[in-house]
């Protein structure tokens, strides 16, 4: 089942622009120690899970000679071939303690290149539902969603949007129009996970910033960036299980009120999507309740699981991997509509309104 991953997860990560990964995926499918090594990971995210825990030791102590192959690393990083020998020697060096991060940590990969995708249906919800919007993120990890609103914007001929004092611009595309694209007023901000990330814990930190593939390194120090504007922000955070937090959350959270998630249902069970369904309806009897959903869609996991052909044929940058999708619970009904597409990395989105 491990050695399946591994292969399986060697062409995804070839696709996904992280060849240094696909090197490890080729050398680590037939290593009967690696293998019994990244077994210890999340089921579903085994290889990246052992690898991103590989990135992390090295973050805190990059004088390794592995580390010469991770851009992330060093500004002229040697090339993925020949580097497996030096991840197999690293993985038997480091066993204990890379088995203890991985029954610890939890894969919370998060870009914040990802908000490219959030803030145009966050301007739709803002107009329909009001301003100052207060929010709620499933699987928001360290918060990066939930300071959407502190970055720039440039989506080329669709326009482009800041604040002031912003600390980094996202560039983007939208194909099809797109909404008329502001910097929404938000008032509180609420956030669930499993494991919640503090942003100003350097080991925190450095466990988040280990999850960004070693190809990106500015992205990497965007997301550093990004933490440190989530340190200084007023965040609530709720560690544990979303359906045992949601009803709370939401009691607490005055209107308008706005529950996102993104790439993080994905993992569920679908029973649990539907209670998480349910536990929506049920507190939109009585008010209005928006959610904005950038999940992967049916095709996508079908090439995220390594199955021949449909998507999987097509390049990161056209490939469509979700929906982005808009519902609004009021009355005890749900009124659901997809709004746009977005790609692997959510920098183009195709938009349907």
């Amino acid at each position: 089942m491990v050695a399946g991953a591994f292969r399986a997860s060697e062409h995804i990560y070839g696709q996904m622009g992280t060849p240094l990964y696909a090197e490890f995926c080729r050398g680590g499918a037939n290593d009967r120690t690696v293998l019994a090594l990244a077994d210890n990971g999340m089921e579903g995210a085994k290889p990246s899970h052992l690898f991103s825990a590989v990135h992390y030791l090295l973050l805190r102590d990059p004088d390794d000679p592995l580390s010469r192959h991770f851009a992330t690393l060093t500004e002229a990083p040697l090339p993925p071939q020949g580097a497996y020998p030096e991840l197999a020697r690293y993985c038997r060096e480091h066993y204990d303690e890379l088995e203890q991060l991985l029954r610890t940590r939890t894969v919370q990969t998060t870009y914040a290149e990802r908000c490219r995708a959030i803030l145009p249906p966050m301007c739709l919800v803002a107009r329909e539902a009001g301003e100052p919007l207060n929010l709620i993120e499933i699987g928001c990890s360290a918060g990066v969603l939930l300071v959407f609103d502190t970055f720039a914007y440039d989506y080329g001929n669709q326009g482009a949007v800041a604040l002031a004092d912003a600390p980094f611009v996202l560039r983007g595309e939208l194909q099809g129009g797109g909404p008329e694209l502001f910097i929404p007023r938000i008032g509180t901000r609420t956030g669930i996970d499993l494991h919640t990330i503090d942003a100003r814990s350097e080991e925190e930190r450095r466990w988040l910033l280990s999850l960004c593939f070693p190809e990106l390194r500015a992205e990497q120090e965007r997301l550093a960036q990004a933490l440190d504007v989530i340190a200084a922000s007023d965040i609530t955070m709720l560690e544990g299980d979303a359906l045992q937090h949601i009803d709370a959350a939401l009691a607490a959270t005055p209107d308008p009120v706005c529950v996102f998630h993104s790439a993080c249902l994905f993992y569920w069970p679908q029973e649990a999507k539907q209670a998480l369904q349910d536990k929506l309806l049920a507190a939109g009897k009585d008010r209005d309740i928006w959610r904005i959903s950038i999940e992967p869609s049916d095709t996508f996991d079908d090439w995220h699981k390594g199955r021949p052909g449909g998507e999987g044929a097509q390049q990161p940058e056209n490939r469509k991997s979700g929906e982005i999708a808009i519902t609004r619970y009021s009355g005890g009904t749900a009124e659901r509509r997809v709004v746009g597409l977005p790609n692997a990395d959510y920098g183009i989105i195709e938009w349907l309104e």
